[in-house]
């Protein structure tokens, strides 16, 4: 039996955190923390095949993370898939022009959020 990837999902909203355990616990290694920094001291012992990341979160935001998670060589090419509520024309372009893999608006169907990640574990980035 193979082992299963590990999805780290960043989120400051315990019902996003809570849907994403429902969807995702299954199929997938789910690992939750609700701030960016507990993402980055999370990265520095554990390794994560995936990252789901909130943008609008308190303190330090998830673009703010983006450039934290740079510094630590082992995850530059860990795909990241954005997951907000912020469906904004500026947000957006400011959302693709970080380079993350994908950018998914809430609320996700499960079978969306699911084949994003499968096709980001897939890519080999």
């Amino acid at each position: 039996m193979s082992q299963k990837k590990v999805v780290l999902a960043i989120d400051d909203n315990l019902q996003q955190l809570s849907e994403f355990k429902t969807m995702l616990t299954p199929q997938y290694d789910l690992r939750v923390v609700k701030s960016a920094s507990e993402a980055i001291a999370f990265l520095i012992r554990n390794t994560s095949d995936v990252i789901l990341l909130d943008i609008e979160m308190p303190n330090i935001s998830g673009f703010e993370f983006l450039g934290d998670l740079k510094k630590i060589p082992a995850y530059i090419n860990t795909p990241i898939i954005i997951v907000s509520g912020n469906k904004s024309e500026e947000f957006l372009n400011e959302a693709k022009n970080t380079k993350v893999f994908d950018v998914l608006i809430k609320p996700v169907a499960p079978d969306v959020l699911i084949a994003a990640i499968e096709k980001a574990i897939s890519s080999g980035i």
